[in-house]
């Protein structure tokens, strides 16, 4: 019996060694990462760039901070301190998602007004 397990984890290790092998060979060798700062040529455009990806992150935080208060409130069991900080967690996340969207509007009209006039 152990001889079968030991077997059959031996196989297992080699199926999962194999496959990203495999994957790579399939490649031929020419692979081709994307930038991730995207197609920049000067630098107000990085910036630009960073800063949006800083907004998108911090976006992503208020919806955690969403998902946070729900769960508080929803597991307080009826506690009213527990209810209250779910609802002021609700309550600041929604305020910090509107202040991300008001600044994400004017760093963009900030930034495209500079861009355009960089590239004339």
């Amino acid at each position: 019996m152990m001889k079968n397990k030991n077997k059959l984890l031996l196989a297992l290790i080699l199926i999962l060694v194999a496959i990203p092998v495999l994957a790579i060979a399939d490649s031929q060798g020419s692979a081709e990462l994307p930038n991730p700062l995207g197609d920049t040529k000067d630098i107000p455009s990085l910036v630009a760039n960073l800063i949006k990806v800083v907004l998108g992150l911090v976006g992503v935080l208020a919806l955690v901070m969403f998902i946070y208060g729900g769960i508080l409130w929803m597991t307080s069991g009826g506690n009213e301190q527990k209810i209250k900080k779910g609802k002021d967690t609700l309550v600041w996340a929604t305020l910090g998602l509107a202040i991300i969207f008001f600044s994400y509007a004017i760093v963009n009209f900030v930034l495209e007004t500079i861009l355009t006039k960089v590239r004339q």
